[in-house]
């Protein structure tokens, strides 16, 4: 599970959750939706991006994992969805990383 901390991990004040939560407070307490939004959008304007709301994270995800060659089945069950066909009708846009691999595999296999 990935640990994202807002603080400073060298702080004697912190305390280290024991549950695994991705944003916590310097107390290792759950930080409320507003506060994470918050924070993300503060960061997006101070790097000059556009923000795109918190559900763009667990897209790229999503896609990065697809990409990275993860199976369908795997990424549909880290999502919680019920159905692969849910994962790839919402994820498995075919990015150009994708398709070149996809491409390479062929390629390969019609060299024998």
């Amino acid at each position: 599970m990935w640990k994202v901390y807002f603080s400073n991990l060298g702080n004697k004040k912190f305390s280290k959750n024991e549950d695994n939560i991705i944003f916590q407070n310097y107390h290792g307490h759950y930080l409320t939706p507003y506060i994470v939004r918050e924070m993300i959008q503060k960061y997006c304007k101070k790097a000059g991006v556009e923000y795109n709301g918190t559900h763009v994270f667990r897209h790229t995800h999503a896609v990065l994992l697809l990409e990275s060659g993860a199976s369908l089945k795997y990424v549909s069950n880290r999502l919680g969805h019920k159905t692969i066909k849910t994962t790839a009708d919402t994820y498995l846009d075919i990015t150009e990383k994708i398709e070149e691999d996809e491409l390479q595999k062929f390629a390969s296999y019609t060299k024998r």
